[in-house]
């Protein structure tokens, strides 16, 4: 099997449901390259993370349009690019069987399939962090006395692009270039240190943005407690359902023995691939690893930052190692990335929310209720035009009123939408599911 046969299955995998329908915070994202929520600079620094995916992304829609498959691409195109560093990192590490493995796994883990697929920045961040740890082992296996001349200088300046580029997408990623300047130091490579330094001082720039940017995600916090929990509060959940997720993906089982049984199974056989691994050969993929996580999770005790998501981009290690550890295994692990990857694509309930679907049964001119006007972006990007209520402190007007439960415990956690429903007279008469979401129609017989 060759790289590009790795390659073209990722990319196969990776096109499956690519034009589904956006989902509330790729809505946003949206809006935002459309420019129909202020300047593209002022919206980064409500969307607590560095700016060039949004950059980036600006430039793909501006020149190719603004559907849901375009608002992906850069998703798309990076998350293949992602498996072909992976295959690299792992020729470079090990073998060129280990970089097939490692490639296999990347290219059918139902996890980055995933975000992939999404039009926001974490596919992008796991590239660059990718590429800057294949450049950063490349210089490292370089030799400290090695004459200047002959050393691969390209090399060095792939490092800095992606360095700088992974800094400039994603705020956890800062932790991994004080973990890489530690082991440089370590190893003394006063020459990756430098460089290091030079990504770093890039940010000088955007360091003074930081502050409304968590201005902002406090006075959010404050008045709404419960968005902290959605978005990244720590729990004893955190560090465990990184792993499960890592694994099988965005999907669970509704049986919970079953789900544990599945989960603890899988806990075992991973634990018994990685055992094999001499971690003495391989700590830059330690490294790369650990110090995110925890600082991540010191983080989170302060700020709700942590979620698996957000740490994507340690996937690609864990990865590594485990085609490191699992060489007569490797085909069990790929054949589970299989099946966990088609219970995601046959089960409806674990695709991104289907507004497209909702708006295009709506009634033209329905009277539309929404917890919060907030979280009506997909809404707008899918052209509803007509007023839109908010039940939980505005009068009720329109027979049938179409009241979407999007979000209601976060924004309306006391149900006063629905006791204003009835204290009105109106009562649910039907109602339509879609994946993620529920839509409940209401009627007046007054």
């Amino acid at each position: 099997m060759s790289t590009w046969i790795i390659l073209g299955l990722a990319t196969i995998l990776r096109l499956v449901y690519l034009n589904q329908s956006l989902w509330l915070d790729e809505s946003i994202q949206a809006l935002a390259l459309m420019g129909k929520l202020g300047p593209l600079l002022i919206y980064a620094l409500s969307d607590y993370q560095p700016p060039l995916y949004h950059f980036i992304a600006y430039a793909f829609n501006h020149l190719l349009g603004y559907s849901e498959i375009v608002l992906r691409l850069p998703s798309f195109f990076t998350g293949i690019l992602t498996v072909y560093f992976v295959v690299k990192i792992g020729e470079l590490l090990n073998s060129k069987r280990t970089g097939l493995i490692a490639g296999l796994l990347a290219a059918t883990n139902p996890l980055l399939i995933y975000y992939s697929q999404e039009g926001r920045t974490y596919a992008m961040t796991t590239f660059f962090v990718t590429a800057s740890f294949y450049y950063f082992i490349q210089i490292l296996k370089e030799k400290n006395d090695q004459p200047p001349a002959s050393r691969q200088g390209g090399s060095t300046i792939y490092y800095l692009l992606s360095t700088t580029a992974f800094l400039w997408t994603s705020y956890l990623s800062w932790f991994l270039l004080l973990a890489q300047g530690i082991y440089a130091l370590y190893k003394k490579r006063y020459d990756l240190i430098l460089v290091q330094c030079l990504a770093g001082f890039t940010l000088l720039t955007w360091l003074p943005s930081l502050i409304p940017s968590l201005a902002i995600g406090r006075s959010t916090l404050q008045t709404s407690p419960e968005w902290g929990r959605v978005v990244g509060a720590l729990s004893w959940k955190s560090l465990p359902l990184t792993w499960v997720k890592f694994v099988i993906g965005r999907i669970g089982f509704d049986n919970k023995i079953l789900y544990g049984a599945i989960v603890a199974t899988l806990g075992l056989f991973h634990l018994s691939i990685l055992k094999q691994v001499n971690y003495k050969k391989y700590p830059v993929l330690i490294l790369w690893i650990l110090p995110p996580i925890i600082l991540s999770l010191v983080t989170a005790i302060f700020l709700p930052v942590y979620s698996y998501f957000r740490l994507l981009f340690v996937l690609p290690a864990y990865l590594l190692l485990l085609a490191i550890g699992s060489q007569k295994l490797s085909k069990v692990v790929i054949l589970s990335n299989i099946i966990f990857l088609a219970i995601f694509w046959f089960s409806p309930r674990f695709h991104h929310e289907d507004w497209r679907s909702l708006v295009h049964d709506l009634p033209t001119g329905a009277t539309l209720a929404i917890p919060s006007r907030a979280q009506s972006a997909p809404l707008l990007y899918y052209s509803v035009t007509q007023s839109i209520l908010e039940p939980s402190h505005e009068k009720l007007v329109g027979n049938p009123v179409y009241y979407l439960r999007y979000a209601e415990d976060l924004f309306d956690p006391n149900h006063l939408g629905q006791a204003n429903f009835a204290t009105s007279g109106y009562t649910i008469t039907s109602q339509k599911v879609y994946a993620g979401l529920q839509l409940d129609i209401y009627e007046n017989s007054h």
